[in-house]
């Protein structure tokens, strides 16, 4: 599916149409920068605005073949990018580019779909198929007329409700699930004193596990509450649930769905407005718990320590909230900062070496403490991958 004309051409096969194009278009999307995307001077310096891309995308772009040259080359430029900026003035990050790829594609298809709707024909054609996902419903529902939509949502209440239907697909598409899947069962619940993990992004990743369980068991016990899940956490969700369970977690999230829209087309934009996340019950457990790490930090009579450590987003976080304590820790950054670009350097000329002569090199694990010194909450909280655990190469 690479052409995108009309609604037809997304309505060809079962399952939700906006998950189909948006999936084919992220996979062309990461293949194209493990091919020749990383090697271009435009990516390179939208990846050092951003510095990186976010943790699910960062993880999918570590699974590749090759990933650890590419990656390796990459992170030399953006982790300078990223030391320049904790010795420099504060600057506002711009968002993952897969993220906004991603979304741009998933918009696309949306709008087209939803012009398409207005025609009978393709309103059958559609519901025929299985209709959308929760997740791309609920999006539609945040702009589209009730008229449009209100047939999808019936659509998947009826998936739901028929025993003999699938209805593992309506919680969404996302690749990453089974990896976080994997770094939660191997997130330790007591931090290794003198790691060098991010300790914000371990507490979230801490508070996340164990909000996952409970906000089953209040699923299983009170389905009529109004506890929002993105897109990410139902996935999270679906996949752990047991096979049986899987109806009442969708039916419980639609529920709220349509409890959050009901207050009309003023709700609705309102909805449209806010981060993806901003409603998600879990996302707000686990900001909760990154935020009260990094609260605590103020009041340490350690710093700068290896316990205190925190990743470079939350560090730029701290720089806003709590400018003092940035500053303490902000020549320990600095420093380890120039020793991963200097290790990075060194690894590359290793693996250029290695190419020129074929040889085997060494096997380095830079570029993955790299990803986790920008971003704590790629590997779950871990300084690199955990063992056992998934990404290692």
């Amino acid at each position: 599916m690479t052409t995108l004309y009309s609604a037809a051409d997304l309505l060809t096969t079962p399952g939700c149409p906006v998950c189909s194009y948006a999936a084919e278009s992220s996979d062309r999307y990461l293949r194209w920068f493990a091919l020749e995307g990383h090697a271009q001077s435009a990516t390179i310096t939208r990846l050092c605005a951003s510095l990186g891309m976010c943790a699910g995308h960062t993880r999918r772009l570590m699974s590749q073949p090759g990933a650890a040259v590419r990656l390796t080359a990459v992170y030399r430029y953006v982790m300078t990018a990223a030391r320049d900026r904790v010795a420099g003035r504060s600057q506002e990050l711009t968002a993952c580019p897969g993220c906004e790829h991603d979304h741009a594609a998933a918009q696309r298809a949306l709008d087209t779909l939803v012009e398409g709707l207005v025609d009978d024909a393709v309103l059958d054609r559609c519901r025929e198929l299985g209709g959308l996902c929760l997740p791309h419903l609920a999006a539609a529902s945040a702009t589209a007329r009730p008229r449009l939509v209100a047939p999808l949502a019936e659509t998947l209440r009826t998936t739901i409700a028929a025993p003999d239907a699938r209805c593992d697909w309506l919680a969404g598409t996302d690749d990453d699930a089974e990896t976080r899947a994997l770094l939660r069962r191997a997130i330790r619940l007591t931090r290794i004193p003198g790691s060098a993990a991010c300790s914000a992004c371990l507490a979230g990743a801490q508070a996340e596990r164990l909000a996952l369980p409970r906000l089953l068991d209040v699923a299983s016990n009170d389905p009529g509450s109004a506890m929002a899940l993105c897109a990410s956490h139902l996935a999270d969700a679906a996949s752990a649930v047991a096979p049986g369970s899987i109806r009442s977690l969708l039916a419980w999230q639609l529920q709220c769905l349509t409890s959050r829209l009901a207050g009309g087309l003023a709700q609705r934009l309102r909805l449209t407005r806010r981060r993806p996340d901003a409603g998600c019950t879990v996302c707000r457990v686990r900001r909760s718990a990154a935020q009260h790490s990094l609260d605590s930090l103020r009041n340490s009579p350690r710093l700068p320590a290896a316990d205190a450590a925190v990743c470079i987003r939350h560090h730029l976080i701290l720089r806003t909230t709590d400018p003092r304590t940035a500053r303490l820790l902000g020549d320990s950054a600095i420093q380890q900062a120039d020793e991963f670009v200097a290790e990075l350097g060194e690894a590359f000329d290793r693996l250029a070496e290695a190419r020129s002569t074929r040889t085997a090199a060494l096997r380095s694990t830079t570029w993955q403490r790299a990803a986790a010194f920008l971003d704590g909450s790629v590997f779950g909280g871990w300084c690199q991958p955990p063992p056992g655990g998934p990404l290692r190469q």
